[in-house]
């Protein structure tokens, strides 16, 4: 299930809710990607999203637990 709503995008399966959003407030714009169960963000420019797309499926696995043990 897709939302889109003013300047983001609130996509939600089963397993978890992500809101997608642009931050402009720096150099370069960046996809902001937020878990909306942790709360938790993280920011990419073009150069880390680029890089996205020559990780193999096994080298992303180790990112899909979509609730992390927190860190101490």
């Amino acid at each position: 299930m897709t939302a889109r709503m003013d300047g983001e995008w609130i996509i939600v399966n089963e397993f978890a809710q992500v809101r997608l959003t642009v931050d402009t407030n720096g150099n370069d714009p960046r996809l902001c990607i937020e878990d909306l169960a942790t709360e938790r963000r993280i920011y990419l420019d073009a150069f880390g999203l680029a890089g996205l797309t020559t990780a193999t499926p096994e080298e992303l696995a180790r990112y899909m637990d979509p609730n992390p043990r927190s860190e101490t």
